[in-house]
Formats: C-alpha cells, structure tokens, sequence
C-alpha cells in the first residue's frame, strides 16, 4: 500500500469518497511488472497494453525500425537543455525534443483506436504511421509519409481495421490502407494546434474543427468523406454571425463537445457560446444555439439519460427540425430509454442535452458523474485542479483512478511565442474560470478499450471490458 499512497498522493489517501481498495485496483494495472507478477491476482482483470510491454495487458507491438527509434530516443533525452516552470520545477522541453530528430523520431505524436477496440494506430514523429494488432499482438501495416512529416490526428475509417485517415502537420490529408499507397484527399489551412476530429459511427464521415481563437470557427468546419471516392467538403457557414454582446468569452470546441447524430445524417458540436447542427447530406447548416451555460450541456450521443434535463431551443432552424414536442413542454424526466432517439430524426430534436435541471444542485465532482451517465458507456476523464490524478468515469461511475503522468496536457488555444508549446500527447485547452474540466479519451465503440498519453512520449491501451460488464 506504500507504493500506492506515493503515486497517487496524501490527499487522495485521505479522501473519504476513494474506498482504499478501489485505489489498490487502480493503481496495480500501472504498476511495474515485478509488483504486478506479485499481487496482480489481488486486483479487477483490468489490462494495459503499452509499447514496453511492462504492464499487465502485454504490448502494442511495434515494427523493428520503431522500436530502434525508440531506443535512440531515450538514450538522447538525458542529454537535452534543462527547461524549468515558473514554479521553478522541471519541465518538459518541447522545443528541444522537435528539432532533435533522433528524439523526435521516437515520439508517437497522435493515435487512433479501432472500434472494435483491436487495433491501434501510432504516428511517430519521421512520419512513420504504424497499425498495429494488440488481441494477435503483431504489426500489420508500416506507413512512411512523403515528405515525412508527422502525423496530427489519425481516425479509423469504413469498419476497416487496417485502413485510416490521418492529416500531417502541414494539413494534407490522406488515407491510407493496408498493402495500398496513400491516396491524398486534399489540404487544409492548418494552425498552432491539432484541429479536433470525430468520427461517425458508420465510419463514413469524419468532422473537423479547427482549434484557435483568432477566427470564428464554425466558419471553417470540414467534413471528410469515405463511402465512395475520399472528398472534402466545408460545412455552411451561420447566414448572421454572432455580435460580441452574444459571446461570453473566447472558446472552442472540446471534444466532449463535437459529434455525430447515431445514424450519421447530423453532425453538431458546440463552445461556450454557440451550438451547430449540419446535415451531412447537403452539408447545410439545420439549427443553431446559444449556448448560455456552457458547463451543464453535453453532446447527445444517441442515449437518453437518467436524470432531468432541458431540450435547448434553437435561434434558428425550427422549420427544419419540426419539433413534436407539447408547446413550453421543454423540461423532461427520464428513467427509461426512448426507442424514438434510435433513429436521426429524434435525435435531431435534441442534439445537445442541457443538464441544467441536475447540475444546479450538485459539486464538481458530482457533475462529472452526472455528465457521465448523460452520455452512458463511454470512457470520461474529469481533471481537476487540486488532485494530481485523472478520475475515469464510466456510464456514471468512476471506474479507474489514475496517477498525474496520464493526465492531459494543458495548453493554450493561443499561446504566445516564447511559450514551452505541447505537440504530443492528450492536448486540453486550457479554461480558467473552471477547477475541473473534462475529455474523452479516444476509445473503442462499446468504450471498453481506450487510449491514454497524458504527457508521455507514447500512449498505453487501458482495457476495462471485465470490470464494466
């Protein structure tokens, strides 16, 4: 229990809401392999695979040329300028680690999980974009980039698991399949950050929102398309831009925040300030918010949720939406699931849940676990400000606890010049005026594998399937 207490902190020890046991189970899937060859029989069959293979899930195998760059990268790392916070702590040295190329090669610089949660795919820094098999524990498909510049966002596409979009630093986007070369689909203006990606169920569609402060963005979102011949379409821009008095503060889009309706036909996403619907069909704006309390809404991901929640009344677009509801009948409670939300259409009556009802009366950590069961099984990251580590909630519970090195990176959406700027790992925007702030990790479609970086040179696969059934 020693070790346990020095990883996650005092005042998590200490913290009644933690049952003793619980942290126990969390924390030995992390453990070295020593400990866990000693106790593993002690814990929940919760499984990490990592590219060392230390912990107790096995690897995510690499192919040899990987696993030397990876070698030559942490034989390179002690060697780096010292970089240091304003609270005089260390840091890590982005700028050193890019311009390192043999350091930089090492690094998985973004990652993607299939949705059968089997496969994973790894961009590395030279470019290389490696797919591989975690359940049969091989490599399956190596990809080298050209010119080789690494990869921002990779997605899994079309119910394929060895075939990918992904977007290089420069904005080219390109798919990629096994035993294939790279069909180029277009290029698009890229910024300081990754723009922030989603993916349709039907694997078919992949939205993209750009991250900055310095344009409006939801007058530069992309939808990719994969069902027939790869394209790019740009969705409408809103007819009547928002005034300033309508804005409380600048903001974009996280990705709790962006999404697909359950059949593909919708896809909508929202900021402290303004919400969008467009049709994936004709790529027309359908309905458009504001967004008062940025705070108690959350995307509907196609499952009604069990606690009281308002339906946000769109600023345009009720002639599309033919709303069936009473007049004023605007206010509903839940226990039960609706059989109309499996289809688009009763989704598109309410894309985006307004958990006011709910969150006016509970604490912070409360209102993570009421986001959580608003949006079922899915893996939910609630990071707050006082505790060091990363609660992962799941269909309203929290299921694993996390120590910080996993946690996301904070970063700002303009950061100036001179700032130590991230370019790997699990990015979150910073928001100031809030002490907990939430992600979702990218994972499997039943959320029962899912990735996580944190700050870290690579990712690890946490799999969670034996515990949440």
């Amino acid at each position: 229990m020693k070790l346990v207490k020095e990883a996650f902190g005092s005042t998590l020890w200490r913290n009644p809401r933690f049952d003793l046991w619980h942290i126990y189970r969390s924390f030995l899937p992390f453990a070295s392999s020593s400990l866990y060859e000693l106790y593993g029989h002690l814990s929940d069959p919760v499984q990490v695979f990592s590219i060392s293979g230390e912990f107790s899930g096995g690897f995510i195998p690499l192919s040899e040329d990987a696993r030397n760059a990876q070698v030559v990268a942490e034989a390179k790392l002690s060697n780096l300028p010292k970089k240091f916070s304003e609270q005089g702590l260390e840091a890590t040295n982005y700028e050193a680690e890019f311009t390192e190329h043999d350091i930089c090669n090492g690094i998985v610089t973004c990652a993607a999980i299939s949705q059968d949660g089997s496969h994973v795919a790894l961009g590395f820094g030279n470019g290389n974009i490696e797919i591989a098999d975690i359940n049969h524990q091989c490599t399956i498909s190596c990809f080298q980039s050209d010119p080789p510049n690494h990869p921002v966002w990779i997605e899994f596409i079309l119910g394929a698991n060895a075939q990918i979009a992904t977007e290089d630093i420069h904005g080219n986007i390109s798919v990629l399949s096994r035993g294939t070369r790279s069909v180029p689909c277009g290029t698009l203006p890229s910024g300081q950050h990754p723009a922030l990606t989603a993916l349709s169920s039907n694997g078919c569609f992949i939205i993209r929102v750009p991250r900055t402060l310095d344009e409006n963005w939801y007058r530069n979102v992309a939808l990719l398309h994969f069902s027939e011949e790869p394209s790019i379409r740009l969705l409408a821009s809103p007819s009547a831009p928002f005034t300033a008095s309508d804005l409380q503060r600048p903001s974009t889009p996280q990705r709790h925040t962006v999404g697909f309706s359950p059949g593909g036909r919708y896809v909508g996403a929202f900021d402290a300030n303004c919400a969008f619907v467009w049709s994936t069909d004709t790529s027309e704006l359908v309905a458009q918010y504001c967004v008062h309390k940025s705070e108690s809404w959350i995307f509907n991901p196609g499952y009604v949720p069990p606690l009281p929640y308002l339906i946000p009344t769109p600023v345009f677009g009720d002639h599309a939406i033919h709303l069936t509801l009473e007049e004023g009948a605007t206010h509903v409670q839940s226990s039960e699931p609706d059989s109309r939300h499996k289809t688009d259409e009763s989704w598109l009556k309410c894309p985006f849940y307004d958990l006011s009802p709910t969150m006016t009366r509970l604490g912070e950590r409360d209102k993570a676990s009421a986001y959580s069961s608003a949006i079922g099984r899915v893996p939910f990251l609630s990071i707050g400000s006082r505790l060091s580590i990363l609660l992962v909630f799941f269909n309203g519970q929290v299921e694993l606890i996390v120590e910080s090195k996993y946690r996301p990176v904070f970063t700002n959406v303009n950061p100036s010049p001179t700032e130590n700027n991230p370019w790997y790992g699990d990015l979150l925007f910073r928001d100031e005026s809030t002490p907990i702030q939430y992600h979702l990790p990218r994972a499997s479609k039943d959320g029962t594998r899912f990735l996580l970086q944190g700050k870290l040179r690579a990712p690890v696969v946490v799999d969670i399937s034996q515990v949440v059934i």
